[in-house]
């Protein structure tokens, strides 16, 4: 196997056209209306294999005139939240309710370590899997009014948890179906840290989640994965933990179980785009190739995982009319065995393309056979200031598509035995208006570069840099010595009109709009006190493809704003 993850044909500082994608059949399936009402919320608890006791809330379907339980039996949504039960009833809950009146039962699970649910709270992982294995095998077989299938729902902790749930279940489940919204595809390198500088986003939400009775916060698992990114400690490296917590690594067993999957997320998100190495990997799970390649032009896709990315914040738009109906569509179809024809799509990626303001549907990602590229140099950075170099592209004679991951390449001196560089892309209107595209970050420590899980052109151009982030990888940084670093910047689907121009922004400090806040370990922070960065050179390559692959979806994917 050839371990360059090639994209396709590309030739630098060129755009290539490419035929249209084709359009989505339009079907005759629409959201119907409310048909039930819903039931006060009911308690139960579960008990785990292990004795652990978890809380879950029930929502039933009732008749509309009498306000009793509705008669027969219907299919069961299940939601798995640490966030607790708060105000009654679960928040998660209460955004079922739209299911709950189209025939559905909703619940709502408190994770273990959480609220009034028993055991010690960690993050995800084959632990938390096997409670939704159990949930969902109680909620088939126990519950009352169940019909015996069941599928899972939720965004953000509530959405990620599902693929480990779907990797737990077995073969011949009762759960048909998963739509894991506001998702990531590697918790470590999407949220945990950035190009190896942990963030402060892990305890940030950990501080959200109301400890259960039986948890000790000071020594559950998520706790200690908290303090080893404060302090450097072994979870601050990309090891065998958050392995274990990529949900990427998940979708052969996600595959082999037969559960399909819509993701979601935003290119404004926590986790920009997070979902679409999701994506890649469940379909290249699905047809046998390598989880970490590409999606390439030409290759086999189905229908069974489509992934979503919207305009959006992080949760914005999750529980809007459209993205509502766009669930209800997808649950119908696996779980009611509704002839919605959505999984019989040949372009089962759905993005919303930035400048153009038009959902466009696609099979391979990255889409583009194009690259281009641009470089500058030299300048000088501290680390101890929020100085930064700008770089600009020529005007494109053309206009073009940014449609994928790029990379920022940079060669530069340090006087210290560490540097950190964080890259801004920006876009430049014709009339001088500026929006940010792309960013990214990278500790000089960690530049090792993994060839065999980076992305490159057919030129051999590299656009998605991966490198290790282990404790082993580690090289400090020779002091005068020039030094290659390769920066990862998130992937994007953005229209650049003629006459626009790509902008670099490199500095030494993640800017005040950066999507994450940074917050490097103390022996990081020790290698980088009063360093001072002699750039040499900084060059940017970018997918870039004639508009002319893309066109307008027939389907309303979600809000443009």
């Amino acid at each position: 196997m050839n371990p360059i993850r090639l994209l396709g044909a590309t030739a630098a500082l060129i755009m290539v056209a490419a035929a249209p994608a084709a359009a989505a059949t339009p079907d005759s399936w629409q959201p119907g209306p409310a048909v039930y009402g819903t039931s006060q919320p009911q308690n139960v608890t579960v008990t785990m294999d292990d004795g652990v006791v978890l809380t879950v809330q029930m929502i039933y379907p009732t008749d509309l005139t009498t306000g009793a339980r509705a008669p027969g039996e219907f299919p069961v949504l299940l939601s798995q939240d640490p966030y607790g039960i708060g105000p009654v009833p679960f928040p998660s809950a209460g955004a079922g309710k739209y299911f709950v009146q189209r025939g559905y039962i909703y619940l709502a699970a408190a994770v273990r370590g959480t609220d009034v649910s028993g055991g010690q709270l960690d993050w995800f992982g084959d632990r938390q899997g096997r409670d939704g294995a159990a949930l969902v095998d109680w909620a088939a077989h126990t519950l009352a009014g169940s019909n015996g299938t069941v599928g899972l729902d939720g965004c953000s902790y509530l959405g990620i948890n599902q693929w480990f749930t779907a990797a737990a279940v077995g073969r011949h489940s009762a759960l048909k179906v998963i739509a894991p919204f506001c998702t990531d595809s590697d918790f470590y390198r999407d949220f945990a840290a950035i190009g190896g500088i942990p963030t402060t986003a892990v305890a940030d939400t950990g501080e959200l989640e109301p400890r259960g009775p039986q948890d000790d916060p000071a020594t559950d698992p998520q706790s200690v994965t908290v303090g080893d990114l404060a302090t450097g400690g072994p979870r601050s490296y990309d090891n065998e933990y958050w392995r274990d917590r990529s949900v990427m690594r998940l979708m052969p067993q996600v595959v082999a179980n037969g559960i399909p999957a819509l993701s979601e997320a935003g290119w404004k998100d926590l986790f920009p785009g997070g979902n679409l190495g999701a994506y890649a990997a469940a379909q290249n799970a699905y047809f046998h190739r390598p989880l970490d390649a590409p999606v390439r032009p030409g290759d086999r896709v189905t229908g069974r995982y489509q992934a979503m990315v919207g305009p959006w914040e992080h949760q914005e738009n999750v529980d809007s009319p459209t993205v509502q109906a766009i669930r209800l569509k997808w649950f119908d179809t696996w779980l009611k065995g509704a002839r919605t024809g959505m999984a019989g799509t040949g372009t089962p990626l759905h993005l919303f393309e930035n400048g153009a303001n038009q959902w466009v549907d696609v099979a391979a990602w990255p889409p583009s056979p194009g690259t281009f590229g641009f470089s500058g140099g030299p300048g000088t950075l501290s680390w101890s200031s929020a100085g930064a170099l700008t770089y600009r592209s020529a005007p494109l004679a053309r206009a073009g598509v940014l449609d994928g991951p790029s990379d920022v390449t940079v060669y530069a001196r340090s006087t210290r035995t560490e540097v950190q560089l964080t890259a801004t892309l920006e876009g430049i209107a014709p009339d001088g208006t500026t929006s940010k595209i792309a960013e990214g970050a990278l500790i000089g420590s960690q530049r090792r570069l993994n060839p065999q899980s980076s992305w490159y052109g057919a030129d051999h151009s590299l656009l998605q840099p991966s490198h290790p982030f282990t404790a082993a990888a580690r090289q400090p940084v020779t002091p005068g010595v020039t030094t290659r670093y390769d920066i990862a910047l998130h992937a994007d689907v953005a229209l650049l009109p003629a006459g626009s121009r790509l902008q670099l922004v490199l500095g030494s400090q993640a800017p005040d709009t950066f999507h994450l806040t940074l917050a490097p370990t103390p022996q990081q922070r020790a290698n980088l006190a009063g360093g001072v960065y002699t750039i040499e050179k900084a060059s940017v390559t970018v997918p870039l493809t004639a508009p002319g692959l893309f066109r307008a979806s027939d389907t309303d994917w979600g809000p443009s704003s």
